[in-house]
Formats: C-alpha cells, sequence, structure tokens
C-alpha cells in the first residue's frame, strides 16, 4: 500500500499540458520555500556570523574564565595548581594578571590608563592579544613564535600600548614615555611618583576601549612600579573545545566547568567573560533569534500556498479519489498521497534553499569583501555556518510545511463516493 501512494504521489507531480494551472501553482510553492528557506538560512549565517565574531574578539582579550576576589590579592601559584590538579582535562591554558590605573605624560599632556600585568609566557593560552601586536610583527605564525615575541617585548621596562593611544601622543617602537603612579598617602592630596619607561611595541585590538585606554607590561614590572608585594588580581582560564560539532553543547560544557569551579573554590568569584558585556551578549542573542522568528514567518507564508495547492488538487482529482475507495484503498493511503505531495515539494524546495545559503555562506565566510562602516566592532561582512543551524532551518520548515499539507489533506475524508462516482 504504502509503494501505491508513493507512485501514484509521483504521478500526480509528474503535471500533464492539461494541468497548467497545477503545475504553475506548484512552481510557485516551490519557490516560495525555497526562497524563504534561503532567505532564513542565510540571514542566520550573517547573523551568527556577528555574534561569533563578536564573542571571539572580547573572548580574545578577556579570557574564557576569570577568577578573581574582589578587594584580595591571589596565590596564583596555590590556586593555579589546585586547578590544574581537579580540571587537568578541561583546562587548554591558565595564567594570571593584574590592573592598575595610571597617568601616562608626553608632551606636557596628561591622560589615564589602564596598565595591565602579564605572563608573557603564558599569557598566549588564554588571550589573543600577541596576534594583535602590528609593530613590531612577529616572525612566525605558531603559539610558540607568538609566545616567544611576546616574552621579548616585555622585558625590564617595557611596555605595549595601543594604536589609538600611540596616534594622540605620536609614538613611536623605542620612544621613552613617561608614568606618572599614585601614591599611597594619608593626606589630602594624589601625591604622583615619575617613572619612565619604554614603547616596545604597538597592538590594535579593534575596540576602542582597549586601544585608547590599555598597555600592558610583564607582571613584574607592574608590582615593582607600584611596590606591591606577590600575588595577582586574577586568574583567566581557557577550556579545550569539546569534540562536538554542536555550538549549544560547547556552552553547556562551559556551563558545567564554571558551575564546577564555583563550588570548588567558595571563596573566590568565578564568572564568563560574557558577564563583563551582558548587554551585548543579550543584544546578539536577541537579534538572532528576532530574525529568525520573523523570516520563519516568511517561510509560514510561503508553506501556505501549499493549502491552495492542495485543495485545488484535491477537488480536481475527486473522481480518482472516489475510484481509489471504491477498491477499498484506505482514507489514511489516500490522504497520505497528498501528504506525500506536498512534503516532497517541500523538502526540495528546503534542500534547495539550504544548499544555495550553504554555498554563499562559504564564499563569505572564506572570502569577506564586504566591508563595513565603522560603527561596527569589526570590518567585514562575517558568515559562520554551523550544522545546527541547517538542521534547525530544515525541521522547522519541514514541519511547517507537514501542517500546510495535512490541513487540506483531511478534506479527502468528506468526499461522498457514490455521488463523485454518479455525477462525474
Amino acid at each position: 500500500m504504502k509503494r501505491i501512494s508513493s507512485f501514484l504521489a509521483h504521478k500526480y507531480l509528474k503535471f500533464k499540458k492539461k494541468d497548467r494551472n497545477i503545475s504553475l501553482m506548484i512552481k510557485i510553492c516551490f519557490l516560495g520555500i525555497f526562497i524563504g528557506t534561503f532567505s532564513l538560512m542565510l540571514t542566520l549565517i550573517i547573523t551568527n556570523g556577528f555574534e561569533k565574531a563578536i564573542h571571539e574578539k572580547m573572548q580574545g582579550i578577556n579570557s574564557q574564565i576569570l577568577i578573581y576576589s574582589p578587594g584580595n590579592k591571589l596565590a596564583y601559584q596555590e590556586i593555579k595548581d589546585y586547578i590544574l590538579k581537579e580540571f587537568g582535562d578541561d583546562i587548554k591554558g591558565i595564567s594570571g594578571n593584574s590592573i592598575r590605573q595610571l597617568l601616562i605624560n608626553k608632551n606636557k599632556s596628561q591622560t589615564i590608563l589602564f596598565l595591565k600585568g602579564i605572563d608573557p609566557e603564558r599569557e598566549n593560552d588564554v588571550t589573543n592579544i600577541a596576534q594583535k601586536i602590528t609593530l613590531p610583527l612577529s616572525t612566525g605564525k605558531t603559539p610558540q613564535a607568538y609566545t616567544e615575541h611576546l616574552t621579548n617585548l616585555l622585558t625590564d621596562n617595557k611596555i605595549i600600548i595601543g594604536h589609538k593611544t600611540a596616534q594622540q601622543y605620536g609614538l613611536k617602537v623605542g620612544d621613552s614615555i613617561e608614568l606618572l603612579i599614585p601614591e599611597p598617602t594619608a593626606q589630602n592630596k594624589i601625591m604622583l611618583r615619575k617613572k619612565n619607561a619604554i614603547v616596545s611595541g604597538i597592538f590594535k585590538v579593534g575596540l576602542e576601549e582597549y586601544d585608547s585606554n590599555f598597555a600592558f607590561c610583564n607582571i613584574d614590572l607592574l608590582q615593582n612600579l607600584f611596590k606591591e608585594k606577590e600575588g595577582i588580581d586574577q586568574i583567566c582560564i581557557n577550556l579545550k573545545d569539546p569534540t562536538s560539532r554542536f555550538s549549544f553543547m560547547k556552552q553547556d560544557h562551559e556551563a558545567l566547568v564554571l558551575e564546577k569551579l564555583r563550588s570548588k573554590l567558595p571563596l573566590l568569584t568565578v564568572n564568563s567573560w560574557k558577564d563583563l558585556y551582558p548587554a551585548l551578549v543579550s543584544s546578539l542573542k536577541l537579534e538572532k533569534y528576532v530574525m529568525f522568528f520573523i523570516l520563519a514567518l516568511i517561510t509560514l507564508v510561503a508553506c501556505m500556498t501549499m493549502v491552495s495547492l492542495l485543495f485545488m488538487y484535491i477537488q480536481q482529482k475527486r473522481r480518482d479519489i472516489a475510484i481509489l475507495q471504491s477498491m477499498g484503498l484506505a482514507n489514511k493511503k489516500i490522504r497520505s498521497i497528498f501528504l506525500r505531495i506536498g512534503l516532497k515539494i517541500t523538502f526540495w524546495g528546503t534542500s534547495c534553499g539550504l544548499f544555495l545559503a550553504a554555498a554563499i555562506g562559504f564564499c563569505l565566510e572564506r572570502y569577506p569583501f564586504i566591508q563595513l562602516p565603522d560603527v561596527y566592532y569589526i570590518s567585514y561582512l562575517p558568515a559562520r555556518m554551523e550544522l545546527e543551524i541547517f538542521v534547525i532551518v530544515f525541521v522547522v520548515t519541514m514541519l511547517l510545511g507537514f501542517f500546510a499539507t495535512w490541513i487540506p489533506a483531511q478534506r479527502t475524508k468528506k468526499i461522498n463516493i457514490a455521488q463523485v462516482l454518479r455525477q462525474e
């Protein structure tokens, strides 16, 4: 019986010249679902590209997980050894840093600067700041080469500044810069201590807050400048990527490790990098969901043309339906004929739309040639394809097509066999 339903559905789709109206409606249904699926998929690829690109840019500067204790210093080595012992299988890299505020003085002009002391031998394991250094460039592109480059730039009293700071003060690699460091005092005034540093490198992150307000130095230099003893402000951790290709499983993995760290380190604050930018993260996620919902409605409208098509088809094939029923074919099998017609149109329209969106997404991902204005965090239109997005779009479109097909297919139950055979 299944073969009969499939055979008849296949034959009905092979429309003849006399069925020009049906033929046109089938083409309209196919094109509507094709365009709707293509638009939905391509939009999701681009919005997902925006989300991932901005996440990577933010996470590249701020490690995946941050551990700190507000107002207190951390015993870096002890905590590091404990974390590696308990979570060694999940940890990709771990490092420590401290951040202090000071003034820089150049050409009788002063501005506040955030000086971040890092461990240059470990920093490349948790952030990508070494890859953002534009002057001087690293001689290699491997993680080891970037680590060696960063280590060489942050020796003695050398610092790395942002390119916006360098432009503002006309600084070049090798220039000397005067640091004004606040001194603790009980008096009602601020005491500043002068210290010279050498600009050993210039970085460009692409984020205004970093390129204009941040500088990097060795953690030892920072402690020496502020006359501090051992101890750091925060510990940075990067996790190993799960083997799964689905991003939601990666997020679940990160959340699981976060919960375990919080339970093992109850006296410390353990946060994800996303907690630093909650508004940005939520807005990007909301944008993706809203675009999915709006374009899914367009696909729904395209699927609704299937209702008109099948009502026309059922009306035209009333005599065939009555004959099949009189020969003993069950109503369920007759309904499956029209369900198969609708699902085949939906399947091929969805598949073609997804294929074209994947082809364009691949080109945008490999060759980002569409330039964006400066108001965005990134320079080129991003695209990021993920298997789960294709699966979700395919399933949603097929479900919409199924319901749009199922509604008119129920009409076959209301056909009066005797009346149709007597009159037609």
